[in-house]
């Protein structure tokens, strides 16, 4: 009882810390937004799905796009710091048709599901996924073929014929580095849409279409300075 613990300042100690302990394991259970949305199709799943899903935070694997995912890559070269050779530079070949592909399938590849789940698009938790574009343009991961690429582009420069064309490259990769970073910011802002005033789905997919175009754009760009670099695609 009470007079007990208060007799021993170790006990009481103990107590103390274990409610504050309790407290904070309470405050991160709570559960993600995706799991809000997904809670009706929680009873058909798994039980490791289930705790996945509740656990107060997303984690690798729990979700899942709907699309059949990117062009399956060859032997990704490692990035160098000096003129890339030929396996180096086909990393932007690489990086080209996964973007060719994202735009091809924007709507699948944007839109991700729980894991496992086969019901209705409301039941099964799904909502449109900003992260997939910043994947695809190379923000996410450095086993991503056009991470860093406006550096491989720079170091590439010196492999350009004449020129003309390093005008023309030039002026390709600058407008890159821009239009990329543009639809990284767009894809990063639509993340937050729900979190805003007024956000909701909408207000992800208007951001999303922003980003869209950006990738549109960067694709094009992209393309100019692959043929201007001879690079098979």
């Amino acid at each position: 009882d009470k007079t007990r613990i208060m007799r021993s300042p170790f006990r009481f100690l103990l107590a103390v810390t274990a409610c504050q302990a309790l407290e904070v394991k309470t405050l991160a259970a709570r559960p993600t937004r995706r799991a809000v949305l997904a809670l009706p199709a929680l009873v058909a799943l798994p039980g490791s799905t289930l705790a996945a899903a509740t656990g107060g935070g997303e984690v690798k694997g729990q979700f899942e796009s709907i699309g059949g995912g990117p062009p399956k890559l060859g032997v990704l070269a490692k990035l160098t710091k000096g003129e890339p050779g030929p396996e180096e530079l086909k990393r932007l070949a690489y990086g080209y048709q996964r973007l060719q592909y994202l735009l091809d399938n924007w709507e699948k590849e944007t839109t991700v599901c729980i894991k496992g789940c086969k019901g209705k698009y409301e039941s099964c938790g799904c909502v449109r996924d900003p992260g997939i574009v910043q994947a695809f343009m190379g923000y996410k991961s450095m086993e991503d073929p056009l991470f860093r690429a406006g550096d491989l582009m720079l170091r590439a420069s010196s492999l350009v014929d004449s020129d003309a064309e390093f005008e023309r490259y030039n002026t390709a990769m600058e407008s890159w580095n821009n239009k990329a970073d543009a639809g990284n910011v767009m894809a990063y802002v639509s993340s937050w849409g729900e979190a805003n005033p007024g956000g909701g789905q909408d207000e992800i997919a208007r951001y999303l279409e922003k980003s869209r175009k950006e990738v549109v754009e960067s694709a094009r760009l992209l393309k100019t300075i692959i043929d201007i670099l001879k690079i098979e695609v």
